[in-house]
């Protein structure tokens, strides 16, 4: 269990790295086409029920380009991510989620 913990945790650190370059890239075109620089949305997300699966729904939405933070919480079961919407939309994102196993669903906004 110990080194399945340590793999993940090492995954989100991987991605979690690249997201700085993916964060220039959303500023740079935010700047270019006027748009606004980032929207946050909070989204009801199905099935967590362990410490893990908010690190594997934090990862599956941290790779959605344009998707700049994503903070999750098992407690109330939602995730709330900041985003460039000129680059990524609430479905994108959710669909990433429901990739990894973990269906979400996108608030008003």
């Amino acid at each position: 269990m110990h080194r399945i913990l340590t793999l993940l945790a090492v995954m989100a650190l991987a991605v979690a790295a690249g997201s700085g370059l993916r964060n220039l890239v959303s500023d740079a075109h935010a700047q270019a086409t006027g748009t606004a620089a980032w929207q946050t949305r909070t989204f009801t997300v199905e099935k967590m029920t362990c410490a893990a699966c908010p690190i594997t729904v934090r990862a599956a939405m941290r790779v959605v380009e344009g998707v700049r933070e994503v903070k999750v919480d098992l407690e109330s079961r939602t995730a709330t991510v900041t985003f460039d919407p000129g680059i990524a939309t609430p479905d994108d994102i959710a669909a990433a989620s429901a990739r990894a196993g973990y269906p979400a669903r996108p608030g008003a906004g």
